[in-house]
């Protein structure tokens, strides 16, 4: 029984972290995002409500360059040019949060010191750390960059129309960021798979299977619209917040690899 179940934990778990050619299955698809869960409400929340930090959209902005930050680290190793596991799922989301967390402390202290925004210090760190990477990188697939933003602007210039139109009081940074950022994700799942990749996730799976290549934003229109709607209607202060920059990041994130894996490989 022993000798099975570490052979289960083996192949669902800890294959798919050290060989990439091993996709996500249903196993650790769930206990991740539990494990992500669990570290975003039990952990980070509490860690920033420590420093006595008001999670508004001064917040949610101050960080977006983190998000970015996530994805651009994590296709170091996809690119070859740092090869270590640490870059790989769950443990890239724990150096990060790290890198989050003690950015932010800095940037309170200096703010406390010099009176200076605690979003402007933030937000510059994040930044860069990102000028700090982008040597690594070159743009090596000039028709992936083109169809990347061709699809960007078929969707993201007539979804505002439409919002500003039907839902004027939707066209807002809180409803439209969280959405876009899965948008972009799911733009960055049609153009990979346009040029021949596979998606390794078990619900982006499903879909594609159904859909096509665009199944990617049929799901995202199913799931995250309604998500991001429920809570900017339902939900308010600092726990809205919250929840649309955990939404984001998720999907930017991911987003934010995908493209420059495609764009950055011949």
């Amino acid at each position: 029984m022993i000798t099975g179940v570490k052979n289960f934990l083996l192949e669902k778990f800890w294959l798919p972290i050290i060989d990439e050619s091993v996709y996500y299955n249903p196993y650790n698809t769930v206990v991740l995002a539990l494990l992500f869960g669990a570290l975003a409400i039990y952990v980070i929340y509490p860690a920033v409500k420590k420093m006595d930090v008001d999670i508004d959209l001064k917040f949610f902005k101050g960080f977006l360059p983190f998000i970015i930050l996530g994805g651009l680290t994590r296709v170091l190793k996809d690119i070859n040019a740092v090869n270590t596991i640490l870059l790989e799922t769950p443990f890239i989301y724990l150096i990060l949060f790290g890198l989050g967390i003690t950015s932010l402390w800095m940037s309170k202290k200096l703010e406390e010191i010099k009176e200076i925004k605690y979003q402007r210090t933030l937000s510059g760190l994040g930044i860069l750390y990102i000028i700090l990477l982008l040597p690594f990188y070159q743009v090596q697939n000039l028709q992936a960059l083109l169809l990347f933003a061709l699809t960007i602007l078929a969707w993201s210039v007539p979804g505002f129309l439409l919002v500003k139109k039907f839902k004027p009081g939707f066209a807002s940074f809180e409803f439209l960021v969280p959405i876009a950022a899965h948008y972009l994700d799911a733009t960055s799942t049609f153009i990979a798979l346009t040029l021949g990749a596979d998606e390794k996730h078990v619900l982006g799976r499903i879909f594609i299977e159904l859909f096509g290549s665009g199944g990617m934003f049929v799901l995202k229109t199913l799931v995250i619209i309604p998500v991001v709607y429920y809570i900017v209607q339902n939900i308010e202060g600092e726990e809205k917040i919250f929840y649309l920059f955990i939404i984001t990041l998720l999907g930017l994130g991911i987003a934010t690899r995908n493209i420059l894996q495609t764009v950055a490989l011949a």
